[in-house]
């Protein structure tokens, strides 16, 4: 009785042993794991997208799922934007040539979603976008529904003065939204003028991702 006693206790401490270095291998882990720096903002516990509806430049419908197996950037604007939108668009052209460049453009779209659906048709935003890079992509929708992906990217915008409805301007954030292949808001680069800082910093959440899975 005594001997069958003693070896369930062996075995009790065995495992608690066990629990206790798993715990401790663990926690290790997480304090020597250093906050990722970066030109903005990164999200080491990203929350994902909660799903909404807006049109692509086809017509098509795009929703959170379009986030879904690889790295998005997004940008907010419009077309008719006279200053800030051109340059991002341009600047970010030169990202993906940096990334093209290193081989790590396979998994990755660029998608501006233009926050003026008045004007900013999706013809029209295709015709943009392709202006500064085939591979850019046009999408927006009625107010409400470009409301709910602003609000959870934390992007501000106000349409000005519309007495005259086709020449006004919208104020709006100019930062680059990245959602990483499980839709999720994983960065925003609050320097998107910067493509050098934006790629090495895109790198560096890139590794730390991978590492995790």
């Amino acid at each position: 009785m005594m001997r069958g006693k003693t070896l369930f206790l062996i075995l009790v401490g065995a495992v608690a042993l066990g629990v206790g270095v798993w715990l401790g291998q663990a926690l290790i882990r997480q304090t020597v794991e250093p906050p990722l720096e970066i030109a903005g903002i990164y999200f080491p516990d990203a929350q994902e997208v909660v799903n909404f509806t807006l049109t692509d430049q086809t017509g098509r419908p795009f929703t959170r799922q379009d986030f879904k197996g690889h790295w998005t950037f997004l940008y907010f604007g419009y077309t008719y934007c006279p200053d800030v939108c051109p340059l991002t668009l341009a600047r970010l052209n030169t990202v993906d040539q940096r990334l093209v460049q290193q081989g790590l453009d396979r998994d990755i779209a660029y998608i501006m979603i233009s926050v003026d659906p008045r004007r900013d048709t999706p013809e029209r935003l295709g015709q943009y976008t392709a202006f500064f890079n085939k591979k850019f992509q046009g999408v927006t929708g009625t107010p409400e529904a470009l409301d709910k992906l602003v609000k959870q990217c934390g992007i501000y915008y106000k349409l000005q003065d519309q007495e005259d409805k086709q020449n006004y301007v919208v104020d709006h954030s100019s930062v680059l939204v990245l959602i990483d292949p499980d839709a999720r808001l994983r960065a925003i680069f609050t320097q998107p003028d910067q493509p050098d800082t934006v790629v090495a910093d895109f790198g560096k959440i890139r590794t730390r991702y991978q590492a995790s899975r």
